[in-house]
């Protein structure tokens, strides 16, 4: 599932938006040159405000002559106005986004601000600096990395990202985190094999693993906690449940450790 990007730099734009809406029309007009075929599900990323908090939520595209349009479930509508109205009361005392530095002669490095391409994974350093526990998200679909990451980021969560199960692995293996967040199928090795590898680590035998994967059969569930995975969430996946499960495995740990 592919996602758009909706940018609301004024939150009181994106609240008449949403109650500008009756009770039976969930919609919203697709962003300048987006276009979508009838039908198609799509993952709309919403960044609000001056702060760039951010949330998402799934819509079906319909297709008209005139026009394209994403239409979204109620509750997810209600959850949208609900994460609007909470995010003007947190707008005052929130910070403006920092602004990239000016880079000095002869300077190699990037700021984490800086624009990437597409398809580029997320650099070692966050794009966001946050002070909680820091998740490793491991995916091959760059759309779903930034998805996740502007989510958890949007919370406080240290976030990066590698795009194969083989550079997670050296990740790991360099850096230390609370919590991965893994894909099924991956180029090469598979998640569900490299979850087995880090099984087999003491370091990291009992790093909270959560699959996130387009398979969904129960045997496909099964299989994935028999091989030491902790918990498992469906693509396409609603923001609010994919939170509670990340932040409940990371409570988890926590316990675990006190």
């Amino acid at each position: 599932m592919r996602s758009i990007l909706y940018r609301f730099p004024d939150l009181g734009e994106f609240e008449r938006t949403l109650g500008s809406a009756g009770d039976s029309e969930c919609e919203l007009g697709l962003p300048a040159g987006e276009i979508a075929e009838d039908g198609e599900w799509i993952l709309a990323i919403f960044e609000l405000g001056q702060g760039r908090r951010a949330t998402s939520a799934a819509g079906r595209a319909v297709a008209t002559p005139d026009a394209s349009h994403l239409v979204f479930e109620p509750r997810d509508w209600q959850r949208l106005a609900e994460f609007a109205r909470k995010a003007s009361v947190l707008a005052p005392t929130m910070p403006p986004p920092p602004t990239e530095p000016a880079p000095s002669s002869g300077a190699t490095e990037r700021s984490p601000t800086t624009a990437r391409s597409p398809g580029s994974v997320r650099p070692s350093t966050p794009r966001v600096s946050g002070t909680g526990s820091r998740v490793l998200i491991v995916d091959d679909d760059p759309d779903i990395r930034e998805v996740v990451a502007a989510m958890l980021e949007a919370v406080g969560l240290v976030v990066m990202a590698a795009g194969s199960a083989e550079e997670a692995l050296e990740r790991v293996h360099e850096e230390v985190f609370d919590l991965l967040v893994l894909d099924w199928n991956l180029p090469k090795m598979t998640g569900l094999d490299l979850c087995r590898i880090l099984r087999k680590e003491p370091d990291h035998a009992s790093l909270p693993v959560l699959f996130l994967t387009a398979n969904a059969s129960s045997q496909d569930m099964v299989e994935a906690f028999a091989c030491g995975g902790d918990d498992y969430v469906v693509k396409p996946f609603r923001a609010p449940e994919l939170g509670a499960r990340i932040f409940s495995l990371l409570r988890r740990a926590r316990a675990s450790l006190g």
